[in-house]
């Protein structure tokens, strides 16, 4: 068997191999997010200062963009900081940006669930 055959092959095994787990990689990822999200006790939680912004959406299906608004933030300005940390680089406590952020969800709800 020719030697550019040989490596020819092992170039295309190596290929498949990578594909493969990157694929099996990501197939657990979206396993694990499907069965976390779907686990009622991640659903509507309490809103606490240790949760980034995405969380709280996510746990309560609001859209990202939608959670920046009520937060009064830029958007695409938090980059998976904590409610803690938006309400310091904010300069306003941690219980006003919670009580912004509940307020802002329930009104979001009222307005999509009509």
């Amino acid at each position: 068997m020719p030697r550019s055959s040989r490596r020819m092959r092992l170039l295309l095994a190596t290929g498949f191999g990578l594909a493969l787990v990157l694929s099996l990689f990501f197939a657990v990822r979206l396993a694990v997010g499907a069965f976390y999200w779907s686990d009622p006790a991640h659903q509507d939680q309490a809103v606490e200062g240790w949760m980034p912004l995405g969380y709280v959406g996510r746990s309560w299906d609001v859209p990202r963009a939608e959670m920046e608004q009520i937060a009064g933030i830029e958007p695409g300005s938090v980059a998976r900081r904590s409610l803690e940390m938006i309400a310091r680089d904010e300069g306003i406590p941690l219980n006003t940006l919670i009580s912004r952020i509940e307020t802002g969800i329930a009104t979001y709800r009222v307005a999509t669930h009509d």
